[in-house]
């Protein structure tokens, strides 16, 4: 019987990979976007594992010495790798198509029913092997669990320090203003060159009337993760990781080596040597804990969900509550796990969204900071806003250009405060996407919708967005030149050094 539940422990931990894939090695991930402890996370991703197998143990330990178990066998042996491959090929370097797994399905099903029809001793075989991996397995499940339950014992950075001239009464403050602002996943193509027919975006044009627009700029990346440590410090980089001390490694493009990234290797060093009080306000990357040492000013937050419907904001009774509902929906009819898992989803980027929001107008409101980094998680997937009814949603069914009317109207939010400062004439204002609509990654999640199809045309424009308002710019402005988006550090060095942009 041990053996037997050890084996059905293994096959669980399998299953369930996809939901705690990214705690294992160290979970820099996990710990990399995350401003909780991962205590609730760790501890319900080890009891899933627990309880699934101890189901899978209920079924199938009865049913050993019942005449029925070799055909249950054969068709455990058919059903198995299909499920787990089906299960995990997200976690796979490259991409598995949906006719290739049905044929692997197929293949496999008839090799095994060959094997055990036309020569039972090589189908014999088979099932010892199956055995013994399903003991491998085991051995998996109890490195994994340990794995993940290594990880309560990281404590997170704090989410928020404040200057002491941020929370007292302060005279104006006679000093250039730098408003450096990521919207994720900004497209130039679907804000400025392909805007969707009725969607108004009176904000971005209100903005590109009395700036630069680039046309054509080349991304830093294709995730948040690099592309924000690349723009910070001005260099290309395409792998980061998380220490247990909350300290940054960072690997640059076309090196052999890692490096520590802190706040002393970026513009916020920069800013602070040249005597500009720095402030950040972010969503997804821990800008508090990796930059602190050169931000005076600081809140970042991810209310995100790590994977399925887990989150580190929750305590351990409603992770579990919502991951065996997601759990019962996923094995009910009509494909109602996944949209359940996009409704929570849409309810947690909604609470990131109101958390961040007014933390960032706070600060503009202020108008203490003078150099100002702002990252919101709009018009990045899954859309919680509804631009038909102006509000909030709480539920699926939003598309990106409802994302794009809710990055316009943060635009409109920043633009009030900025241009109701004594120091508008002296602001220079960067909105730009860290990437652009990355289509080949939303598309066919459970947040896609047909708009989404309709406005993507299935076309993946590489292009970010990007705008830049020079101090004192009453006019608009055109660069049609292929431009990379890393040069946007050098442009933000020079009004550091009070020097003329040179795009």
């Amino acid at each position: 019987m041990l053996r037997k539940f050890c084996q059905c422990a293994g096959l669980a931990a399998l299953i369930l990979l996809p939901r705690y894939a990214g705690m294992l090695g160290g979970g820099s991930d996990a710990r990399l976007h995350s401003p909780y402890p991962l205590t609730s996370a760790c501890l319900v991703q080890c009891i899933e594992i627990l309880l699934l197998a101890t189901l899978l143990f209920l079924l199938l330990a009865p049913l050993q010495r019942r005449l029925i178990y070799p055909r249950v066998r054969l068709w455990l042996l058919i059903g198995i790798p299909p499920c787990i491959l089906l299960r995990t090929r997200t976690l796979f370097p490259f991409v598995w198509p949906h006719p290739m797994l049905a044929a692997f399905a197929l293949i496999w099903a008839l090799a095994i029913v060959l094997l055990y029809r036309r020569r039972p001793i090589w189908y014999g075989h088979i099932v010892q092997l199956s055995g013994a991996l399903g003991l491998a397995f085991a051995l998996f499940a109890l490195v994994s669990m340990g794995q993940v339950l290594w990880l309560i014992r990281w404590k997170p950075m704090p989410q928020q320090y404040s200057a002491t001239w941020s929370t007292a009464p302060q005279p104006p403050r006679h000093h250039p203003l730098l408003v450096w602002l990521i919207l994720d996943e900004l497209s130039y193509d679907q804000t400025f060159a392909h805007r969707q027919p009725g969607l108004n975006l009176p904000h971005f044009d209100a903005l590109r009337s009395q700036s630069m627009l680039f046309t054509d700029v080349q991304p830093a990346g294709f995730f948040t993760t690099d592309v924000i440590p690349s723009l910070l410090s001005g260099k290309i980089i395409d792998q980061v990781a998380l220490d247990m001390h909350n300290r940054l490694k960072v690997h640059p493009a076309g090196t052999s080596g890692w490096q520590p990234l802190s706040g002393r290797d970026t513009v916020f060093a920069d800013a602070q040597q040249q005597g500009w009080r720095t402030a950040a306000v972010g969503w997804f990357n821990p800008y508090c804990a990796v930059y602190r040492d050169a931000i005076d000013d600081c809140f970042w937050n991810n209310q995100d969900g790590m994977t399925g419907a887990t989150f580190t904001g929750n305590n351990v009774r409603q992770n579990l509550e919502l991951s065996l509902s997601q759990t019962i929906h996923a094995i009910m009819p009509g494909g109602q796990g996944a949209a359940f898992v996009c409704d929570v989803q849409v309810r947690q980027h909604y609470r990131s969204h109101v958390e961040l929001e007014p933390h960032m107008l706070q600060v503009l409101h202020a108008d203490q900071a003078d150099f100002v980094f702002l990252h919101l998680g709009v018009p990045h997937a899954p859309s919680i806003w509804n631009r038909n009814t102006g509000q909030y949603r709480q539920q699926c069914g939003g598309s990106y250009v409802d994302g794009l009317a809710l990055a316009d109207r943060e635009v409109g939010l920043i633009l009030n405060e900025l241009q109701h400062s004594p120091r508008w004439n002296e602001t220079t204002l960067i909105v730009e996407g860290d990437h652009s609509w990355r289509i080949p990654l939303w598309h066919g999640s459970p947040s896609w919708t047909h708009e989404d199809d309709v406005a993507s045309k299935d076309v993946f424009d590489t292009r970010p967005a990007l705008l830049i308002h020079q101090a004192g710019q009453i006019q608009p402005q055109t660069n049609t030149a292929a431009w990379p988006l890393i040069r946007v550090h050098a442009m933000v060095e020079e009004v550091l050094h009070g020097q003329s942009m040179t795009p």
